[in-house]
């Protein structure tokens, strides 16, 4: 008899969970940003976090995770949670 056990992944959640080292190390590169960093951190808590730096944000983590986002993705990042959502969704 075949085996008809339908295997359900989860959502990736990262809320309890420890910010990625090399998220800490691009805030600190990217920002000089030395504060602790938490999932809640956010463009409006890090005083260097404007349009430009936004962009060197979004180079560093394309480049430190080899991944290529979308402009949507580069839009949608306004705090750490919503890197390690793009992380997620890369399967990085």
């Amino acid at each position: 008899m075949p085996d008809t056990t339908r295997i359900v992944k989860k959502p990736v959640t990262t809320e309890g969970t420890a910010v990625r080292p090399e998220i800490r190390e691009i805030f600190a590169d990217v920002f000089q940003f030395g504060e602790d960093l938490h999932f809640h951190t956010s463009s409006e808590d890090v005083e260097k976090w404007d349009s430009l730096q936004h962009v060197a944000l979004v180079a560093a983590v394309e480049s430190m995770f080899a991944i290529s986002m979308s402009m949507d993705e580069m839009m949608e990042i306004a705090s750490v949670s919503d890197i390690h959502s793009v992380l997620d969704r890369h399967g990085v």
